[in-house]
């Protein structure tokens, strides 16, 4: 079983990583709002939308790890208590 300064510890952990996924997704949604600009300046915006494609795609997986992360955590307890 977690200590609770561990699980204090892992909360913040998760907060800080919310916070940081919730900033990811503000800046790549703000480098989409760009591309039309690009675009209409006559650049080539080809390489800009496979690195937002794949910004996005990194994205999902860090969710996807960080709830993963999270339901670990929580199997203890419902086994436990």
């Amino acid at each position: 079983m977690l200590s609770e300064t561990m699980l204090s510890d892992t909360g913040i952990g998760l907060a800080q990583a919310d916070r940081d996924i919730a900033e990811a997704e503000r800046n790549i949604r703000h480098l989409e709002t760009l591309i039309p600009q690009i675009a209409d300046k006559g650049y080539s915006t080809a390489e800009v939308e496979d690195q937002v494609q794949a910004m996005t795609q990194m994205l999902a997986q860090l969710k996807s790890q960080r709830w993963e992360i999270e339901g670990l955590l929580d199997e203890p307890y419902a086994l436990n208590g």
